[in-house]
């Protein structure tokens, strides 16, 4: 008995990341033994695993059957109770899957067409299965140093590429599936390689800081490596991962982010900065995916916006827009203790800002504001747009009463590579608040902490520390500007 389902119940492709054409792909099982009462396929097409659709069926006189309606070659994930098996299908398959007794990888074979492909696959994984394992991989890093790890690592991918290259010799396969194995090869290794300091650091609450890779080790490792075409590979997409959070952490110092919101906003930076095209999309939207519940309402807005804006086609932004409705609609998420317990947003005083110079030589950071509503102007004396706000941050400054001036700080924050140059500008434009300089102009310590590469820039921190706009209002937006602080000091 063979059960088919209809492929277009089975399948909705929301994405056409190869071709628009559809195609249909069988792909039948027989199980002799007791693998599973119910087998299920999961679909490669949004790359995001909860938005994948999964489909199951029965196992019934031990056969059960699909037909699937894919946009281009892809990866399937077959499974049978706790076992699973991947599957490389292209337009057109028959492949039928045969498994005798109980282990689903143990026994399993393939015929029909796509068999021959699938059968080099799945002696590949067998060989390598431990190369691939996440758990497996993680556990070793956390028991191994670098050094060690990385020679492993590079002997893997040795073994692998001979495997490969061996296999690719004695047979003709498609270009599509040649394709898919040689990024699964390529882009494990530096997908782990950049894995290893963050799965160390993340190993407890008490490491607060990222260990830096050798430089030697990170030779080659650069935007080049970004491919759209490599999105169909799974270690692709965990390199593309990896990528943003090591070189996040750089940038931030190799310190660990202790305030959510600043942590994925400075990822999408990253992101932005390295990648565009597919995995400029997809990266954003496994981040914002990711962090949505744990962020504030401003920062899933701002974000899911960054994404709607790169995703051309709209596909991940109507993917994400429930989940990020969803959050705006909640009250503001409080962080969790390691006990479980409550407490407030996470604020400011966790947050590792560089110090600032006032006008008076003294250091301090927006952590020492705490109590007040801060509005801060990042701004520097050469440039011409931000000359341009100042008589309207001196208009919004009059807007406010005494009472209230005593609840609200003007922090004009200048990037100036010149403390003269400055403390000129300063004088001359009469400004009226706290003035401070954080000096090195694009290369200075706060806009490199903020990522910010392009100024008049403005944003706004409420009495509690925390961050609610990294993009407020300009002064001159006046009234608008002013409501947004006014609401801040209820």
């Amino acid at each position: 008995m063979r059960l088919k389902l209809n492929g277009t119940l089975l399948l909705s492709v929301l994405f056409s990341l190869t071709v628009n054409a559809q195609s249909n792909v069988s792909v039948h099982c027989r199980l002799n033994g007791s693998v599973a009462d119910t087998v299920s396929i999961k679909t490669s097409v949004s790359y995001l695993d909860e938005f994948e659709r999964v489909y199951k069926s029965s196992v019934v006189s031990n056969e059960c059957g699909f037909t699937l309606s894919i946009s281009g070659p892809t990866p399937l994930n077959l499974k049978a109770g706790k076992q699973s098996v991947v599957l490389f299908v292209e337009p057109g398959d028959d492949l039928e899957v045969s498994v005798e007794g109980d282990s689903l990888t143990g026994a399993i074979a393939f015929s029909g067409k796509g068999a021959e492909r699938n059968t080099f696959l799945l002696s590949f994984l067998k060989v390598f299965e431990a190369d691939f394992n996440k758990e497996k991989v993680n556990a070793a890093i956390l028991s191994t140093d670098i050094d060690a790890f990385e020679m492993k690592l590079f002997e893997e991918r040795r073994k692998q590429l001979a495997f490969y290259n061996e296999g690719m010799q004695k047979a003709v396969y498609s270009e599509p599936f040649r394709k898919y194995l040689s990024y699964c090869i390529k882009y494990n290794y530096y997908a782990r390689l950049l894995s290893y300091p963050v799965i160390q650091a993340n190993q407890s609450q008490q490491v607060l800081t990222v260990k830096a890779l050798p430089a030697v080790m990170l030779q080659g490792v650069n935007d080049q490596l970004v491919n759209d075409e490599a999105m169909i590979a799974e270690p692709y997409r965990d390199f593309l991962y990896y990528f943003i959070v090591y070189f996040t952490s750089e940038a931030n110092g190799f310190n660990k982010f202790k305030d959510t919101n600043l942590s994925l906003e400075k990822k999408a930076q990253t992101a932005q900065q390295h990648f565009k095209g597919l995995s400029l999309t997809w990266s954003i939207a496994n981040l914002l995916n990711n962090d949505v519940a744990k962020i504030s309402q401003y920062t899933a807005k701002h974000v899911y916006n960054v994404l709607s804006l790169q995703d051309e086609k709209g596909d991940y932004a109507a993917l994400l827009k429930k989940k990020v409705e969803e959050r705006l609609a909640m009250k503001e998420v409080p962080e969790a203790t390691p006990n479980g317990t409550a407490t407030r947003a996470t604020g400011a005083s966790e947050m590792n800002y560089p110090k600032l110079m006032d006008i008076n030589g003294k250091y301090f950071t927006p952590n020492d504001l705490k109590g007040k509503v801060v509005y801060v102007d990042f701004w520097a004396s050469w440039c011409g747009p931000c000359m341009g706000e100042m008589p309207y941050s001196k208009k919004l400054h009059a807007m406010f009463d005494e009472k209230q001036l005593k609840q609200v700080e003007f922090l004009y924050i200048s990037i100036d590579a010149s403390e003269d140059a400055w403390k000129s500008a300063a004088t001359r434009l009469g400004l009226e608040g706290k003035l401070a300089i954080s000096p090195g102009n694009w290369s200075s310590p706060i806009a490199k902490y903020f990522g910010i590469m392009s100024i008049p820039r403005y944003m706004l921190i409420n009495k509690n520390g925390e961050i609610v706009d990294f993009n407020a209002k300009r002064p001159s937006s006046g009234q608008m500007i002013y409501n947004d602080i006014i609401q801040l000091l209820d």
